[in-house]
């Protein structure tokens, strides 16, 4: 099943992702569905994990963030998910290697928000590019799992 989800684009996998959920159970997934969720969820981080690909298709996007290093905090708002990382609209000036904490706050999610780590990996006029493959730990991916899934379905249902 993995090659299979493996040969479909980031969009394919978000919608396959988002039409799961109409077939939980007020007790959970069922355990075949739990399998398939967890797997399209471990090839969407693999997906956005790996090095940026041009011309591979993004998640168009528009949810607010809250970029913070060391030295600053800022408001932004992710443009795009694509494979590579999070490409950031922002109207501030980052550098290349800063690491930044991710955080979601607002509308549709609990008081402390949701949070993940990334590193600047590229910057452009008024964006950043915000790789999450630098910090490889169990912690981290668990964080980032929920992170997108969490973006993704808060991007499917704005």
């Amino acid at each position: 099943m993995q090659a299979d989800l493996e040969s479909l684009s980031l969009p394919e996998l978000a919608e396959r992702l988002e039409a799961m959920d109409d077939r939980r159970t007020p007790v959970g997934w069922t355990p075949d569905d739990a399998v398939e969720r967890a797997t399209i969820q471990r090839v969407i981080v693999a997906m956005i994990s790996a090095e940026p690909r041009e011309g591979a298709a993004a998640l168009p996007c528009g949810v607010p963030i809250q970029l913070r290093s060391k030295e600053q905090t800022r408001e932004a708002r992710i443009r795009e998910v694509r494979p590579g990382g999070l490409l950031v609209e922002t109207d501030h000036t980052w550098v290349v290697g800063t690491h930044v904490d991710m955080h979601l706050r607002g509308e549709g999610w609990d008081d402390h928000g949701i949070r993940a780590r990334g590193v600047i990996s590229r910057v452009d006029a008024g964006t950043v590019l915000v790789s999450v493959a630098a910090q490889p730990s169990d912690a981290h991916e668990r964080r980032l799992t929920r992170f997108l899934d969490e973006l993704l379905r808060h991007r499917a249902h704005t």
